[in-house]
């Protein structure tokens, strides 16, 4: 025996406890999943000892071919050459579910809080030289996530910070300029922007143009301070903040790729941002420790949460509290090219 069992291809869900020690099965012939019931004696495996520092829900690998043990790293998704999807039939799928009609808000309401907002019916209101209307605030139940709509038709908006909050913009439309605590980034479609805690920030873009972009505050109960001046604290340690995407730095997931623009190795403690690409397919039912959301960017599809789905399309916002289950579904045979953000910071491809 020299490669593991897969004793199942998504982790374990487990709630763990300050000072407690688990050891980890790492043959994957244990019993008592995730764990060691010493089934590995007489091979070449030992399990992992794993000690806890703060009681809190952790992921353990249930693959066994994690590179982070004892926790998912994703690697579950590269041991198929299809991204798990939902078995059941479209008619036993529409029998456990109803369509939800979207609301004069644009809002359509889902399970668990989950809800598709289209972007045509948003309350816009000037605000610091921009215009801006909210997508995801506190009052949507949101916990550490908060997402609005901002744009500029030419010119440039007045310095702004949210305080103790990182802030990651993503372009939607149009070309400028983001000015963050006096240092100058551009700005355009399908590209990220990093702000850090406490920097203040400014857009501009020529006249006649108009630029429109995501701005994404963790934690998101940190409202806009509309400054007299720009701030002069640019963090130095990570110098580099506006992000494009790049082919050559894309992951697989079985059939389906993503790239983190802003997360962890760039200097971000707080949210992730990836732009992903999903085939037509209907992904098997699955949750997130993480508060998501997500903007299609290209196709057609359907979200699917356990009892309630609703059509998506481009530039429609979803927005995913943690542990929500759920399943997007791309209906078209070009495929679905989408861009997420979450909290906490970290990897996109790990579910359960």
């Amino acid at each position: 025996m020299d490669q593991p069992i897969v004793a199942q291809y998504k982790p374990y869900r487990i709630d763990v406890e300050e000072g407690e020690t688990y050891l980890w099965c790492s043959c994957g012939l244990s019993k008592s999943q995730p764990f060691c019931d010493k089934s590995h004696v007489g091979t070449d495996f030992k399990p992992l000892r794993f000690q806890v520092t703060e009681s809190r829900t952790l992921l353990f690998c249930g693959c066994k071919h994690t590179r982070g043990q004892p926790l998912c790293d994703g690697s579950h998704n590269d041991l198929t050459e299809e991204y798990a999807g939902d078995d059941r039939s479209l008619e036993e799928l529409l029998s456990l579910t109803e369509e939800v009609a979207f609301d004069p808000s644009g809002r359509a309401m889902l399970d668990g809080d989950c809800y598709v907002q289209k972007p045509a019916s948003l309350n816009w209101v000037p605000e610091g030289g921009l215009q801006v209307a909210p997508l995801i605030t506190g009052d949507d139940n949101a916990k550490n996530l908060g997402q609005y709509y901002a744009r500029l038709s030419g010119g440039n908006s007045e310095p702004r910070r949210y305080p103790g909050s990182e802030v990651v913009l993503f372009g939607m439309s149009g070309r400028g300029e983001v000015r963050i605590s006096g240092r100058p980034f551009g700005i355009e479609a399908q590209s990220g922007v990093h702000i850090r805690a406490d920097e203040s920030f400014e857009v501009s873009c020529d006249s006649g143009e108009e630029l429109s972009f995501l701005v994404t505050v963790c934690p998101g109960h940190s409202e806009a301070e509309i400054l007299a001046a720009p701030l002069e604290n640019f963090a130095e340690d990570y110098p580099e903040r506006a992000f494009s995407c790049d082919d050559s730095k894309r992951n697989s997931m079985a059939d389906r790729f993503y790239q983190v623009l802003i997360g962890e190795d760039t200097g971000s403690a707080e949210v992730s941002q990836f732009i992903g690409e999903v085939p037509k397919s209907k992904a098997a039912p699955h949750r997130h420790l993480y508060e998501e959301a997500i903007v299609i960017l290209s196709a057609c599809g359907t979200m699917w949460t356990e009892t309630r789905r609703a059509p998506v399309e481009t530039g429609d916002i979803i927005f995913l509290p943690a542990e929500q289950e759920h399943s997007l579904e791309c209906t078209e045979d070009s495929g679905m090219v989408l861009a997420g953000h979450f909290y906490p910071s970290g990897e996109p491809n790990i579910n359960y």
